[in-house]
């Protein structure tokens, strides 16, 4: 019987019995449902990404103009040290004239005025600058927590840090 099988297998050209029509029609139906919420899924997830890449080029233009001006006020600075050392050596030569002494003392406390004049305005222009890289870092993380965290992930990170600090 299977040897009679084998050998009787063919193309059948009756297209009802076959059900091609009918195949055709489900292909053609799946893929115009199936389609549809493909394409929009595939718009939805473009948007997405487009949303993420201007956002990035707007926090990348934050941080360049921040770098920009901390890089002035580096300059600044810079320019108020040149300033100092100029007046410092002027002031040099007025107290060389009135004794070895005095102008030694002066010159010491008017290195260490620079000194701390420099120190002061670096640590400034440091503490600016981390509070800027900060605040960025921070909005990045609560964006992408808000992005893409699902509200069971929420919970579960809620209900681990009250379990942390004793809570319920």
């Amino acid at each position: 019987m299977e040897n009679l099988l084998l050998l009787s297998l063919g193309i059948n050209p009756d297209l009802f019995e076959t059900n091609v029509i009918n195949i055709a029609i489900l292909v053609a139906l799946l893929f115009n449902v199936v389609g549809d919420a493909l394409k929009a899924s595939m718009l939805e997830r473009k948007e997405k990404i487009l949303s993420g890449v201007n956002d990035a080029e707007q926090r990348l233009s934050e941080a360049t103009e921040r770098l920009q001006e901390a890089k002035t006020q580096l300059e600044q600075s810079k320019l108020i040290i040149d300033k100092i050392k100029s007046d410092n050596k002027v002031t040099k030569r007025n107290i060389t004239s009135s004794g070895r002494e005095r102008a030694q003392l002066e010159l010491d406390r008017q290195t260490s005025t620079a000194s701390l004049a420099i120190v002061t305005k670096e640590q400034q222009v440091l503490r600016e600058v981390k509070e800027q890289v900060l605040t960025l870092a921070l909005n990045r993380v609560l964006t992408t927590l808000k992005d893409n965290l699902t509200l069971e992930q929420h919970i579960t990170l809620l209900d681990g840090s009250i379990a942390k600090i004793g809570g319920l």
